[in-house]
């Protein structure tokens, strides 16, 4: 398998499970002093670039005043299910509606989404992926827990 078709299989697990979990915590880690608040974001497109897509509201500062490109984290998470993902990357803001017509891979409802006036357009270039296990360990039975307790009291 040639490291090309390793990357697109990748990003293909990669965007089935983030479509399943279908919700992520957006927030940055900027140094600056004025920094994008945290966001619950629920609608993202990843395309086969290594990017995710949203928008998310427009702060009510002025948008010059935020850095163009900063570090941010997304993590997909969904209640009930047995294992979240988390995103690390390069996030840049996009407020230029021809900037973001520009792209191709996104689709017309995510441009629609992002040109509007109350929002503004968020692109992560994924730098690092954490698929994470949370599955319950099974229930131990009280017997047998305490069982095992009394022998390691006396043993």
């Amino acid at each position: 398998m040639t490291t090309v078709t390793a990357q697109q299989e990748e990003m293909s697990v990669l965007k089935s499970k983030i479509t399943e979990l279908q919700t992520a915590l957006f927030y940055t880690e900027s140094v600056s002093p004025i920094k994008l608040p945290t966001h619950v974001i629920t609608d993202v497109e990843v395309d086969v670039e290594g990017r995710i897509w949203f928008a998310v509201p427009r702060p009510t500062m002025h948008i010059e005043a935020f850095e163009k490109e900063v570090l941010a984290k997304l993590d997909f998470f969904k209640k009930g299910k047995d294992f979240f993902v988390k995103v690390k990357g390069v996030a840049a803001l996009l407020t230029d509606a021809s900037t973001i017509n520009g792209f191709e891979t996104l689709s017309a409802d995510m441009k629609e989404k992002m040109n509007d006036d109350k929002s503004i357009g968020i692109m992560v270039k994924i730098e690092d992926v954490q698929f994470v296990d949370n599955t319950p360990k099974p229930a131990q039975n009280w017997l047998k827990a305490s069982r095992s307790q009394l022998s390691s009291w006396f043993f």
